[in-house]
């Protein structure tokens, strides 16, 4: 059973009369541990595929699978458990709020989880401490 499983998914969306079909029967597999890149042109729908996988968009039709459960079918509670737990994204444009200090951004952050950080320590490693 492979780790990421999507199968036959398409993803249309709608503004009023208008669909746009944005991802059409795609099927893929990614085994635990094995390194994939996307690549593409711009408007090539990478980020629809990633949307989808990191639960931040819905399939309009197919399956998605992680770890053998159907990650398709989950609800609004499910998908940020989901999130949570699995789930990292580094977007491509980044979500910080602009009149908070590095540290404070950290700290909103590291607060959506039960684990502990160190984060002057994490700030250090990475060089913006």
């Amino acid at each position: 059973m492979a780790h990421v499983e999507f199968k036959n998914v398409s993803k249309v969306y709608q503004l009023g009369e208008v669909e746009t079909k944005a991802l059409n029967n795609v099927s893929f597999d990614i085994e635990e541990g094995e390194l994939v890149t996307i690549v593409g042109p711009s408007g090539s729908r990478k980020s629809t595929c990633l949307n989808i996988l990191g639960g931040m968009d819905s399939v309009t039709e197919g399956q998605v699978f992680f770890d053998g459960k159907e990650i398709s079918k989950y609800n609004d509670k499910q998908l940020i458990a989901y999130r949570k737990n699995n789930i990292g994204f580094v977007f491509q444009f980044y979500n910080l709020i602009q009149n908070l200090t590095v540290k404070e951004n950290l700290e909103l952050a590291a607060s959506r989880t039960d684990k502990k950080q160190n984060l002057d320590k994490i700030l250090e490693q990475v060089g913006v401490a």
